[in-house]
């Protein structure tokens, strides 16, 4: 079978590449070839020609579509760009994907919830995005859900990992260039490593590829447990062996574009039920990657 993942050069999308190769043929989608994938398009997913005749090309079987533009405070500022790529970037691959009968798998986020619930978020709770970016990701979720019958949307959180900006290196930057550090302590979510989330998606790509229209749906996708940012940053700084002052920090204390929910823990019970294969505790993922 044939795999394209687009965005292919993101954090993410190198380690769905990595993931995939080993069993499937991988074709790699982005602006440019970062991690020298040897199938790869040159495309700019705003733009649906371009999309439809890269797509078509390729024929692939599954499409996973990672490509987004995930500054949150950036969408907050530069909305109508940002919706350009989250929103109608996504409707373009999900149009071709349809055309040729792939499946789809849809990349979106915890912050599609306004985090007013006290337990985790389950698919089928009401989404409520407090900010622009998860407005965009559900509109763009929305028409998947209503145009396609071979979808799977996958809701993850607070991902890190190689190959692109994150949590725990700007934190332990932070630490190595400063003698204190203030971090929120007041939003609670999952942090979720991009390898691990990557071989999900493909015990899910396994589960489902007889029947896709069987177990289409939304699936939450984390690594398990919970912690607030704060404690994420503690966590970090004492496995890595870095002595700073930490303080914990309430969020109306900063001055971010974006707001963000106090609660976007997602509930991973359906993806466990469906594939047999729950998700690593946040910490023994968290000293996976800091010892990579």
């Amino acid at each position: 079978m044939k795999v394209l993942i687009t965005g292919s050069s993101g954090m993410l999308g190198r380690a769905l590449c990595d993931v995939f190769k080993r069993d499937y043929r991988v074709f790699g989608l982005d602006l440019e070839n970062c991690n020298k994938l040897k199938n790869f398009c040159l495309c700019d997913i705003t733009k649906f020609n371009q999309v439809k005749k890269t797509i078509l090309a390729a024929a692939p079987d599954i499409v996973i579509h990672t490509a987004a533009y995930p500054d949150v405070d950036g969408c907050e500022k530069n909305r109508e760009i940002a919706k350009v790529v989250n929103t109608q970037g996504a409707v373009n691959i999900a149009k071709v994907s349809q055309e040729i009968d792939a499946a789809l798998f849809f990349i979106s986020t915890d912050y599609v919830f306004d985090g007013k619930k006290e337990s985790s978020y389950r698919e089928s709770d009401r989404p409520s995005p407090l900010n622009a970016y998860g407005r965009q990701k559900l509109e763009a979720e929305e028409f998947i859900r209503r145009n396609l019958s071979k979808y799977f949307i996958i809701r993850t959180s607070w991902l890190y990992g190689k190959g692109g900006r994150n949590f725990v290196d700007t934190i332990i930057n932070s630490a190595n260039a400063n003698s204190e550090l203030k971090v929120v302590d007041d939003q609670i979510g999952g942090p979720t490593y991009v390898v691990d989330l990557a071989g999900a998606l493909k015990a899910l790509v396994n589960k489902i590829k007889t029947a896709p229209k069987k177990y289409a749906g939304i699936y939450n996708i984390t690594n398990s447990g919970k912690c607030s940012w704060y404690e994420f940053a503690k966590t970090i700084l004492k496995i890595k062996n870095i002595e700073i002052r930490i303080t914990p920090l309430k969020s109306f204390r900063l001055t971010r574009p974006a707001k963000r929910p106090e609660n976007s823990l997602l509930n991973n019970s359906k993806f466990n039920r469906l594939t047999h294969k729950p998700m690593r505790r946040w910490k023994k993922a968290l000293c996976a990657y800091l010892e990579s």
